[in-house]
């Protein structure tokens, strides 16, 4: 029935149907079986598909008959261009959007916040976005594949803002190597193989969607930032564009801003973009059968490399006692709510504007953390982006079961709003743990490195203690059980899931 099938099939449907994990290779002529050994070695399939000739042609053969041929300068350079105008000005809808302030929210106090008419305190709201899909964990998703890969991933999905892999020793240098535990550790003179490759992806569409531009190069930063939290040098970055219709006019305006975005903050990290893939007409239907574009999805992938395995962070806190800092703005610095995952699933507003992003302050603290890691000084790094300061915090907490005591450094007596401290978004930020034996160097080099873009927070707790945050005069803001922000964050999605599943 297979041969079948196959009979039937057109050169058509081989030429254009997509599917995924296909990739091209071009080979040296009479080393193609070498390459093709490579691939079985590690349980794959590879063929050769064709030939390069000299004529400047693309010829299609199927069955053994020319099934097309295509003039190899119309795939190059001779192929169609469209050529459209980009908007003048935002439009707008994002022009409205950027007039929000945070003075239109209902005041708040240290005790909470009225939302609708009804107080919250601020460990409800903690709850509810550790909670929301996009800030709680993704195990659902990710352990439905091969997340070990053949038992080489050094820190799993889930355990760190990127995950790490083990680079493997090539079959031929495997008689140097003095094995140790199992197959997949070796142990060298030299040290050459304890390299490693973390990796990350990212984005945050609500952002693209108020700034495409600002949006964008947040999108790099943080991935860049992922990668520095676990030690990794960011080298090299893949994107997947997923747009509305390029032919509106704002569909286009997001699209090129997008990419602008993209490519500054690629330079600025040097990071060159390898590879990718664009998605286009994205769009579904309202109730009134009117198509409605995606948000602006522009997901980015970034690798970096670790030289040393035995010199990596997770975010979890490590040991009771350990010092909690927090590297890149402060506390008493101005925090936007602008975009933020509070302002939306909170407050139901998606409007202001995105955190912008600040490159020399972004390089400075993830080469310190990175440098920090290196020296053995930090413990635990993981970053603060969406739901803010609390909610990284409670991850850190929910990470390894271990509470923490947080001392603000502030009272109530402040220019800003208590929302804006706990959950805004931005400023290069980072959260690490720290030895009390390293605190006098690590401070030292803080100084040095990021001068007063730095902030002590408190200490890690014991596994029966809860987060604990607490203002200057011991005020308590957040008092939450590692039980129940576990609860709301490893079950949101399956929670959801299964709700579903008992839908007519």
């Amino acid at each position: 029935r297979q041969r079948q099938m196959c009979i039937r099939d057109s050169p058509y449907e081989y030429l254009l149907s997509e599917s995924q994990e296909r990739m091209l290779f071009v080979a040296h002529k009479g080393r193609e079986q070498e390459l093709i050994d490579i691939f079985h070695r590690w349980g794959l399939h590879a063929v050769v598909a064709g030939t390069v000739i000299e004529e400047p042609i693309v010829r299609i053969l199927f069955q053994g008959k020319v099934a097309a041929e295509i003039p190899a300068n119309a795939l190059a350079e001779n192929t169609p261009l469209y050529h459209r105008e980009i908007l003048s000005e935002p439009p707008e809808y994002a022009r409205k959007a950027w007039e929000w302030q945070a003075e239109s929210l209902p005041t708040c106090t240290i005790a909470g916040i009225n939302i609708q008419g009804q107080h919250q305190n601020w460990n409800q709201i903690l709850l509810t976005l550790l909670d929301t899909p996009t800030i709680a964990s993704k195990r659902w998703v990710y352990r439905q594949y091969d997340h070990q890969v053949q038992n080489n991933t050094v820190i799993f999905p889930g355990g760190a803002d990127a995950a790490v892999v083990r680079l493997r020793p090539l079959e031929e240098f495997k008689s140097q190597k003095l094995k140790v535990k199992n197959d997949s550790e070796f142990r060298t003179p030299n040290s050459e193989f304890s390299k490693g490759v973390a990796a990350t992806v990212d984005c945050n569409p609500r952002y693209v969607y108020l700034d495409p531009y600002e949006g964008a190069k947040a999108v790099v930063a943080e991935a860049a930032r992922n990668l520095s939290c676990v030690g990794a040098e960011p080298v090299a970055v893949t994107d997947n564009l997923n747009f509305g219709s390029p032919e509106k006019p704002i569909g286009y305006w997001q699209l090129g801003e997008a990419c602008r975005g993209l490519a500054e903050a690629c330079q600025e990290f040097q990071t060159p973009v390898t590879g990718g893939n664009v998605s286009l007409y994205n769009e579904t239907f309202d109730s009134e059968g009117k198509p409605q574009p995606i948000y602006p999805t522009p997901v980015v992938g970034m690798v970096g490399l670790i030289p040393d395995l035995s010199k990596t962070c997770t975010q979890g806190w490590q040991t009771e006692g350990d010092i909690i800092y927090l590297l890149g703005l402060p506390l008493k610095s101005k925090i936007t709510l602008g975009a933020s995952e509070y302002l939306a699933i909170i407050h139901g507003i998606v409007a202001g504007k995105p955190p912008q992003v600040n490159f020399d302050l972004e390089r400075r603290v993830q080469a310190t953390c990175r440098e920090g890691i290196q020296q053995s000084w930090v413990k635990s790094a993981h970053d603060v982006a969406e739901g803010g300061l609390i909610v990284a915090l409670a991850e850190a907490c929910i990470s390894t079961g271990l509470g923490a005591e947080i001392n603000l450094g502030l009272t109530d007596d402040l220019p800003q709003r208590w929302d804006e401290i706990l959950f805004g978004e931005g400023g290069a930020r980072i959260l690490v743990s720290v030895s009390p034996q390293h605190q006098q160097v690590w401070e030292s080099y803080l100084a040095e490195q990021l001068g007063d873009n730095w902030q002590k927070l408190g200490h890690v707790g014991s596994p029966t203690q809860d987060l604990q945050v607490f203002t200057t005069d011991r005020q308590a803001i957040i008092t939450a059980t590692i039980e129940m922000m576990r609860d709301r964050f490893f079950n949101a999605i399956e929670r959801r899931l299964s709700d579903s599943a008992t839908l007519p």
